[in-house]
This record gives structure tokens, sequence and C-alpha cells, in this order.
């Protein structure tokens, strides 16, 4: 059957892919600088994201382009956390050279960061977007360094990461409206990407609100994002493109279903999350996965019970007959038929 744990070698990128990049960056420059253009009284704020590669590192490897920018950090007073991976502000002047040379790197690496290769070898997103706001970037730092350590519903203090751009796109559909509103507190305005790469506008209609907390299903749902991700970066790389927003509701729904199958270990989750992107949606509704799962036991990897099947079983459930006969079962037995 198909490795799901091929180790992963160095790929080099695409000229075409390269082109599309380019294509995009220059497309979301222009649309920022429009956008901003058109709401003078704003402040455009970068949002940088410094836990595993830090673009304004004071050691020489930042970005030139970054380096006379001004800087408020989110403080994250937590001793997991040192205040070189605190995330940061950058205040962006688009009227100066400078300051659009800036946006012009920072969209840059936004797009680069979401290459398959960087997200499945666990490079982080250096960039977590960009703001619009009246406040100050203090005000703005601070609003953020409060949201940033939560309780959970086991009461155990969490960091949530909504300033990572791949990270936001999951936790934000998860939220009411009020909390959105009340996650964005004094900004007017998120410009980012999506899990999918595609440039996204998280917009405050409500102005600002102090009562954000969170429920426990959310809690639920939030814990599983890591393997999402995961899965989500590895199922990128092996098709060589962003994912599909039906992939991402896939990979969610699927990541949910491999909790309540009892699947503990990562690995084993984030296989079969990928099994639902590269098989079928539903692909443990196959008999045949069925009957692999009703009889695993707590001690049995998922990934090496999985490897059970044959190749042409997969390629049964890859077609998905099986899946359409399930169905229309499935609507013959509604009262009513």
């Amino acid at each position: 059957m198909e490795n799901m744990h091929t180790s992963l070698l160095h790929k080099s990128v695409d000229a075409s892919d390269l082109a599309a990049e380019a294509t995009n960056v220059r497309d979301q420059v222009g649309a920022l600088q429009a956008w901003f253009g058109q709401q003078p009284d704003m402040h455009c704020l970068l949002v940088v994201e410094r836990s595993q590669r830090d673009p304004v590192a004071g050691d020489g490897s930042a970005s030139p382009a970054f380096a006379r920018l001004h800087r408020t950090d989110v403080v994250i007073d937590h001793e997991a956390l040192s205040p070189a991976h605190w995330p940061c502000l950058l205040t962006l002047d688009l009227q100066v050279q400078s300051g659009m040379s800036a946006l012009e790197e920072s969209v840059r690496m936004a797009f680069e960061d979401r290459r398959p290769q960087s997200m499945t070898e666990g490079l982080g997103q250096r960039i977590g977007g960009w703001l619009a706001s009246s406040a100050s970037p203090g005000e703005i730092a601070s609003h953020f360094s409060r949201l940033a350590l939560q309780r959970d519903d086991r009461n155990r203090l969490c960091l949530l990461r909504f300033y990572d751009s791949r990270a936001q796109a999951l936790l934000w559909p998860l939220l009411t409206q009020s909390q959105q509103h009340a996650l964005l507190g004094p900004v007017r305005a998120w410009h980012t990407l999506d899990a999918g790469a595609r440039p996204v506008t998280r917009m405050n209609t409500q102005g600002r609100r102090a009562d954000f907390a969170l429920e426990p299903a959310q809690w639920d749902g939030i814990h599983r994002h890591g393997i999402v991700n995961r899965a989500l970066a590895r199922h990128a790389y092996e098709n060589n493109r962003q994912s599909q927003p039906h992939e991402v509701d896939t990979a969610v729904a699927a990541a949910m279903r491999a909790q309540r199958y009892g699947l503990t270990d990562e690995e084993d989750q984030i296989a079969f999350v990928g099994h639902a992107l590269a098989w079928h949606p539903e692909f443990d509704l196959h008999p045949r996965v069925l009957q692999i799962l009703g009889h695993r036991s707590e001690d049995d990897f998922y990934t090496g019970l999985i490897d059970e099947l044959s190749q042409d079983e997969i390629a049964d459930i890859r077609q998905g007959i099986w899946h359409e006969r399930l169905r229309a079962s499935a609507n013959v037995s509604r009262p009513g038929f």
C-alpha cells in the first residue's frame, strides 16, 4: 500500500511554481497597497511570528527590509517562551519606499512559507498577516498579550497561537461572530492567508470587545489543529499544491473521527487524516476499514493495522462506489421513503 511516512527528500521548486508564486506576491502587494490607500486613518502593522525563524533577529540574520522598522513586542508571560520567541508587530509606513519594500518582503515571505516542502518540514509561518487599526501598536500588542495565554476546558494553561496564519485559519471558523470580534479587539481588519494560501481579510464590524472566552467543545477542536495542519502539509507536499477548502473541511472532520476511534498516537492520527484526504473523505466507513478498526486493541497502532489493506482494496475505497451504495441504503431506510 501507499507509504504515508515516506521520508521527505529535498525538492527544488518548479519554475512554473515560482512564477505563480511571484504573481501571487505581486497581486497581494497591490491589493494591500490599494486597501490601505483607501483607509488613510489606519496604520498598517505587520504581525511577525518568531518562534522558529526570526526575520527581525538582532544577530545579523534579519531581513534588511525590516531592520529599521519600529517594533513592538507581544509579551507572553510564560517561562516556556523566551522573549526572543515572542511575536511582534512592525509598523509599516506605506507612504515611503522603505515601508513598501518591507511590505513586499513580508508578502514574499508569507507565500514562501506556504510552499508544501516548507510546511511539511515544520519551518513555521514567519508572517502572521497585515493589520489595519487606528489604535497604537502598544495597545494592540497588549490586547494580543492578554489573549495569548488561555485556560482550556481542563484548566491547563495553553498558548493560543492566533497570530500564526495557519493556526488562525483553523481557529477562525470555530469562533462565533462575537468571539471573532473580541479576538480582533482594536484591529479593524486582519489581512492574511487562509489554510490554502489564499488571501483573506477578517473584519471587525462591532468594535472592541473584551469578553473573549472559549467553550469546552471549541477547545476540543483546537487541540486537534496541530494534527490537521500536519496532515494538510503532507497532503500538499505529496500533491505539490495547496489545499482546497473542501479538503480542509475533510481534514478537520477526519481528525475528530480519529479521536473517536481512540487513536492517541500522533502519527496514527496524521495518517488517518491523510487517508481521508488521499483515499476518500469517509474512507473509514468502508467495510474492510471498519473491520480493521473494530478489531483494533488499545496497544495496536493504526499505521500498522491499515497496512493490511491490499492495493485492490485501496483502489475500491478511492473509487467510492461502496459509499454511494451506503448513502442509497441510508436514504431507503429513512421514514417516508
